[in-house]
């Protein structure tokens, strides 16, 4: 499992920097950790095995509190792209 997360995090930081600097170039420098290094993960941002319902719950409440924590939306189920949002709908065709 740690060689995953390493090899996505290591693939995906790429594609990510590939990606600013292509569409934001400025936004870049908000990742600078110097030396020409930029860091896009946390480093202690491992997965863990999901292995009850008490925990299952208290990660969903946390994503779904993630929005509102960023003062997106004022409620959770306002975030249409949330599982807390049940009426929501998002069109695949317009998200490109």
């Amino acid at each position: 499992m740690i060689a995953f997360v390493r090899d996505f995090k290591k693939f995906t930081s790429k594609e990510i920097q590939k990606n600013i600097i292509a569409t934001e170039p400025n936004v870049l420098k908000l990742f600078e950790m110097g030396n020409g290094r930029f860091e896009f993960w946390e480093k202690t941002n491992m997965p863990k095995m999901i292995k009850g319902e008490y925990y299952l719950i208290q990660k969903t409440n946390y994503i779904h509190a993630n929005p509102v924590r960023k003062q997106y939306v004022k409620n959770p189920e306002d975030w249409v792209w949330s599982s807390a949002n049940t009426e929501g709908k998002i069109n695949v065709d317009s998200v490109a």
